[in-house]
């Protein structure tokens, strides 16, 4: 089976067309480090051509990536080629990257409305790449009303590499204030293992129409249960089941159980580092 990963010389997208490869999957790449912009509908037409599916990370990941004009272009436009060429190439399936901060609570953009977060949870994001991630999720989701072609939008919070917890953990170490300052993102993250094996399953498993499925670790990287932190630093915010809580006092707050029923998918990466002192 070929797969077109556009955005495939990213962190996200390297590991994910590697983890294809290693599959069976013979993956085809589209990336801007090689001269490749998804803003060329032709050339994404090219690469889309014999493909059975498209997972589609291209994009500016950031809002400090570029302007904002540049971040809308980028990622909806660009998003659109790449449903417009899987279209004419006739592709199974496409999985693209959306994010958590459609919602609108990264970075300190506003409270959400209760914990965990969910993936029906309101969309409020209001800066350009929130925004930008809102309209291409409704795109994915209009075209496939429209063609019948599948899409999973999956919806990942702080991507980790390996290397990367050793590092955070050594920042927290050595300013324990930077796990809640300038932002507190809830303690969640997902490793970029585990984001590869659900894009696996995303290719996979039997399903019709259009998903949106977020992707988080099942444990906090915290230096405090999550009911102890929530409460510290969203105390207004109302805990929507405290079960998974008193099964699991660092049980994530962020609600994965719609990837879970789809995709049968569970993150097999857990934050082990030793909790520092609480804030």
């Amino acid at each position: 089976m070929r797969v077109l990963v556009t955005g495939n010389r990213g962190g996200i997208g390297a590991v994910v067309s590697r983890h294809l490869a290693d599959l069976g999957y013979e993956v085809s790449g589209f990336d801007i480090a090689d001269g490749m912009d998804v803003l060329d509908l032709d050339a994404v037409r090219r690469a889309t051509r014999g493909c059975a599916a498209v997972v589609h990370l291209a994009a500016l990941p950031h809002d400090t990536a570029g302007s904002p004009e540049r971040i809308m272009a980028v990622n909806v436009l660009g998003t659109w080629h790449a449903l417009l060429a899987a279209e004419d190439a006739g592709v199974q399936r496409i999985v693209h990257f959306s994010s958590a901060q459609v919602f609108g609570t990264a970075e300190g953009e506003q409270p959400p409305d209760y914990l965990p977060i969910d993936d029906d949870h309101p969309r409020r994001a209001m800066r350009p790449y929130g925004l930008s991630k809102v309209l291409s999720e409704d795109l994915c989701a209009g075209f496939t009303a429209r063609t019948g072609i599948p899409t999973v939008a999956l919806r990942p919070v702080w991507v980790w590499l390996p290397g990367q917890y050793e590092r955070i953990e050594a920042s927290w170490r050595a300013d324990p204030a930077a796990e809640y300052e300038p932002f507190w993102e809830f303690g969640a993250f997902v490793d970029v293992r585990d984001v590869a094996t659900a894009v696996e399953a995303a290719l996979t498993v039997p399903l019709a129409g259009h998903h949106r499925l977020l992707l988080c670790a099942d444990g906090i990287a915290a230096s405090m249960p999550s009911l102890a932190m929530a409460a510290t630093r969203a105390r207004h915010v109302p805990i929507k089941d405290v079960t998974p809580y008193q099964r699991d006092p660092w049980h994530a707050l962020v609600d994965c159980a719609a990837a879970e029923a789809l995709l049968r998918w569970r993150p097999a990466h857990r934050w082990s580092g030793r909790p520092q002192q609480a804030p």
